[in-house]
């Protein structure tokens, strides 16, 4: 695996997009200071996953894209191609360009050959090639002695992440969460063994009551079939405004598609920012022609959400008035109902006793008594027989009043308020109308009367505009019937409650209970108090069918089985993890004593080498483990501290070495760390400032040597450092920020001058 090529578009000081191409092991980048060359070492920081803006020299997200003079960039983007022909990265593409962007509200966006994926799956690639978040490979001016500086602990990390055992470590840390998990799971499902036991018994006890709920569950049963049918309608309402929206989301879709093409082609074609300015009137019109159509979209929500609201009012005030007409029509028909029923009384009990007379196994005791009572009743004066028939009416009548009535409620002051609003807000509406025409009008006159040298780019961000306005009208159509779908969603969520409740009963019955005939809306009244009374008995006795407690009776038990089973399986999860954790852990400190020992070894060769003499080491020390309640303070953990004695020199111990010697001392450790497990590049970004001749061609001869094993990349004034470099690019910047880059072929250029 190889680095071919790192490409930089609107990051910091690169405002056009700018390619870097290594074809040498070795590769310089130069220029003045101020040009913009770290940010180069600072870009591969960048894609490579450093999350810390403060290390790329920022402090939000949005420093890093540029802002020149006259730029409106609204995303930095960093692209790095890997030949990965030996598949060192474990995913199966002989190419591999790892992408990232950062956009102006702060947001991130990471892409492998195009897909979108996470930060933590771009450090889970690199780690595997020895590429890590830590930058052991990335070493910027001023941080050259960064490593001495880290604590033990701090400085043990980055020299496992340098032996390439971040792979383990991640490893070994997903174990771990996973470990915990595992015991919260088995926690929790311990748990509900405890549950189980009693509600076994729970449900024997149940089974009792289910007989008393059969019967109620039928008088639902046949509730319900009044009930439910009158959702069908709204649900096919909604499902029209469903499709509708469905529609406008495809539209959606096709229009961000097409603006995203433009841009892409607008990348392309855009011409110089001179003549972008002849457009500022038409833009400035465009923006207010905006800002009003936004208006009038907020305008139409409202207005869609007054009428709405005026439909729903005057449905409630149609059925008062039915129910109004209908009552009037109800007292004369119980009038006349109530003095029929009367009369036919009588008529019924003269009848009745006639007949009782002539029949041949009543007594004639009981015949002479039920005589003596018709004579009576026969020969009764007419009035007393017209006061009797008045108690029968009256009697009628109180009953009749007793019948409770369901009342229709109107709220006629609301009503009014709504009409009178919704006539402002149609009188506003009018006149956004009129501004929005006019706006229009004069962005086509501007539009129409721009000077015929406009770019093919300025056209391209014209057509984007007009896109976009278009896509404007669409979620704003989207917004209206969004908010009509709401309002019929809201009517419905009354039924999808009750048709909750009901599937508690009836399960998928339910859906027999939409099919039935529509029924009348005066047969509506009552049956919502009548089913929630239903719904109280059932719940009081238990409120579940035979079939229903039989069913959950077999589920727990079978959940008992489960649990137990999964109880088993974690246990044993439990314990495959825990000795994975321990493996890895072997794994990891055997190959960190076997690579730190190699790495010390080549840190006193380098160390010698740059100090002429002198003797370094790393080694392993025990650091105490801080804890809150401090119950074990003998508890210790690995890190690794430096010694260093430098030649003819009472120095021992890095507190006493000057700059440059620190700055050295460093260089040497991280040159030994990169020269063991040799990283795919290394960048080194000005770490020779500060070395004087004799230190720059030791320092040339290091740089020569690890480039056998890695590409390496420096930043540098140092000449001789120049002249160990295959290909250099130069680094330049003008009045307007933005970095250029120039480059020449050394290797190319020495074959041409022999």
């Amino acid at each position: 695996m190889y680095l071919k090529e790192l490409e930089i578009n609107g990051f910091k000081s690169f405002g056009k997009k700018s390619s870097l191409t290594f074809t040498s092991p070795i590769s310089g980048i130069v220029g003045p200071n101020g040009s913009g060359k770290s940010n180069v070492a600072e870009a591969f920081r960048f894609v490579l996953g450093e999350q810390s803006i403060k290390n790329m020299r920022g402090k939000k997200g949005e420093d890093l894209i540029f802002t020149g003079s006259g730029s409106s960039l609204g995303r930095a983007s960093v692209k790095v191609y890997f030949d990965n022909s030996d598949h060192v990265l474990a995913i199966d593409f002989k190419e591999v360009v790892i992408e990232r962007a950062v956009l102006r509200d702060g947001t991130n966006e990471y892409l492998i050959n195009g897909a979108k994926v996470r930060a933590k799956d771009i450090s889970e690639l690199l780690s595997g090639a020895n590429i890590g978040s830590s930058g052991h490979h990335i070493i910027s001016q001023g941080e050259a002695d960064k490593i001495l500086q880290l604590n033990p602990k701090e400085r043990k990390s980055v020299i496992e992440e340098a032996l390439g055992l971040k792979i383990y470590t991640l490893k070994k840390q997903e174990a771990e969460r996973k470990l915990d998990k595992t015991a919260e799971n088995l926690k929790e499902v311990r748990a509900q063994q405890k549950i189980t036991a009693p509600r076994i018994l729970y449900l024997k006890r149940e089974v009792e009551q289910i007989e008393k709920n059969r019967q109620m569950k039928e008088e639902l049963r046949a509730l319900y079939s009044i009930y439910f049918p009158h959702k069908k309608s709204l649900v096919e309402t909604l499902d029209t405004y469903k499709t509708k929206r469905e529609e406008l989301h495809s539209k959606i879709r096709e229009k961000e598609q097409e603006i995203e093409v433009k841009r892409r082609e607008l990348e392309n074609t855009v011409s110089e920012s001179g003549v972008r300015e002849k457009a500022e009137e038409f833009e400035i019109k465009q923006q207010e022609l905006n800002n009003v159509r936004r208006e009038k979209e907020a305008l139409d929500r409202e207005l869609g959400g007054v009428i709405v609201r005026i439909e729903i009012l005057q449905d409630e005030k149609q059925k008062k008035q039915e129910q109004e007409s209908e009552g009037d029509m109800h007292i004369k028909h119980d009038e006349a109902l109530l003095e029929s029923i009367s009369e036919y009384i009588h008529e019924l009990w003269s009848t009745w006793a006639h007949t009782l007379m002539r029949e041949e196994n009543l007594s004639e005791d009981r015949k002479e008594r039920w005589q003596k009572r018709f004579i009576q009743f026969k020969d009764l004066p007419e009035d007393e027989k017209e006061v009797d028939r008045q108690k029968s009416i009256r009697i009628l009548s109180i009953i009749h009043k007793q019948v409770p009535k369901h009342e229709v409620k109107f709220d006629s002051a609301l009503y009014e308020r709504m009409i009178t609003n919704k006539s402002e807000l149609e009188h506003k509406r009018e006149e956004l109308e009129r501004q929005e025409q006019e706006l229009a009008r004069l962005c086509d006159e501007l539009d129409d009367g721009r000077d015929a040298s406009q770019t093919m780019g300025q056209r391209v961000e014209i057509e984007i505009l007009k896109t976009e306005k278009e896509l404007a009208d669409i979620n704003g159509e989207l917004q209206q019937v969004q908010m009509l779908f709401s309002e019929v969603e809201r009517r419905i969520a009354t039924y999808d409650y009750e048709e909750a409740r009901a599937r508690g009963h009836f399960g998928e019955e339910v859906t027999q209970f939409f099919n039935a005939e529509l029924s009348a809306e005066q047969e509506m009244l009552n049956i919502s108090e009548k089913i929630t009374r239903l719904h109280v008995l059932l719940e009081n006795g238990g409120g579940t069918s035979g079939s229903d407690m039989l069913t959950e009776y077999q589920i727990v038990t079978k959940q008992k089985e489960f649990i137990d089973k999964e109880v088993l399986d974690l246990e044993q999860t439990t314990e495959a993890l825990t000795k994975l954790i321990d493996e890895l852990s072997q794994q990891i400190e055997s190959k960190f004593k076997e690579g730190l020992e190699t790495i010390n070894k080549e840190f006193a060769e380098f160390f010698q080498t740059l100090f002429s003499g002198g003797r370094a080491e790393i080694f392993l020390t025990d650091i105490p483990v801080k804890k809150e309640d401090e119950s074990d303070p003998d508890e210790f953990e690995l890190g690794v501290d430096i010694s260093v004695t430098l030649p003819n020199k009472k120095i021992r111990g890095l507190s006493m070495l000057s700059g440059g010697e620190r700055s050295l001392t460093s260089i040497a450790l991280l040159f030994a760390m990169t020269s063991v497990t040799p990283p795919p590049f290394i960048i080194l970004d000005e770490t020779d400032a500060a070395l004087d001749e004799a230190n720059s061609k030791r320092y040339g001869d290091m740089v020569e040597l690890l480039s056998k094993e890695s590409q390496v990349i420096v930043i540098t004034h140092n000449r001789e450092t120049m002249s160990r470099a295959g290909i250099l690019y130069g680094v330049t910047i003008g009045v307007d920020g933005v970095s250029r880059l120039l480059s020449i072929n050394l290797d190319k250029a020495i074959q041409v001058s022999k």
